[in-house]
């Protein structure tokens, strides 16, 4: 037991001195949980049986020694392993030099644990859509959407033009902006709100755009009149 103890304080004293997880006997954990057992135990047994007996007081001390080194020697080994599991769980080596199994095991239980953390309560954290390069993916260009065409049986829009002939000259007329000169006999094509008013002052007659090849149709009401393809 004495041995066991003078090797306790070796492996905590190179645990201390080495920045990564120091090397320890495969069979470690086993053989300290057996050796402290053991070790109280007997100070258990000397206690009970001599009180006041001064081997009984050293036994203890040896189990109190002995247990403070193992504690010290785990929780600097512990304190290691989440550091790596932490790394290893945003993206690092999950390499472990000379981890026991027992400490393996715990290594991987904590990145899993550290990952599934990190992606339910920070997933803004997680990189998403990312393509080979490690950019993200553009998203797919969506397709046009078709024009809308009009039903079929839609009434067509009013003309925006109307023919008419002027019946006698008169003063340039201003309308929208624009001066429309009136010469008697000249076939106009105007807007429809300006042919209107020139056909009420009896200053213009509507007529269809065949009859400016074949002659006028007096008295064509301005419904009738289809819009020309130029205006003058």
């Amino acid at each position: 037991m004495v041995d066991f103890y003078s090797r306790l304080l070796e492996l905590r004293r190179a645990e201390g001195a080495s920045r990564g997880l120091g090397k320890l006997p495969p069979d470690f954990y086993p053989q300290a949980t057996a050796y402290l057992a053991d070790t109280r135990k007997v100070y258990e047994n000397e206690l009970r049986e001599n009180p006041s007996g001064k081997k009984g007081e050293v036994a203890r001390q040896t189990h109190s020694r002995a247990l403070q080194v193992a504690r010290d020697l785990v929780e600097a080994r512990s304190s290691k392993l989440l550091s790596a599991a932490f790394q290893a769980s945003v993206g690092g080596m999950r390499e472990l030099a000379n981890a026991l199994p027992e400490e393996r095991a715990q290594f991987d239980r904590l990145v899993d644990v550290l990952r599934q953390f990190r992606s339910a309560s920070a997933p803004y954290l997680e990189p998403t859509g990312a393509g080979p390069s490690g950019a993200p993916t553009p998203p797919h260009p969506s397709p046009p959407e078709p024009a809308a065409r009009p039903p079929l049986g839609a009434p067509s829009r009013a003309p925006t033009t109307v023919f008419v002939r002027v019946l006698k000259g008169s003063p340039p007329v201003e309308f929208g902006g624009e001066t429309v000169e009136l010469r008697a006999e000249e076939v106009l094509t105007v807007a429809p709100d300006l042919a209107r008013i020139l056909i009420d002052g009896q200053l213009a007659e509507a007529i269809q755009a065949s009859e400016e090849m074949g002659g006028p149709r007096a008295g064509a009401a301005p419904s009738e009149l289809k819009p020309r393809r130029g205006a003058r």
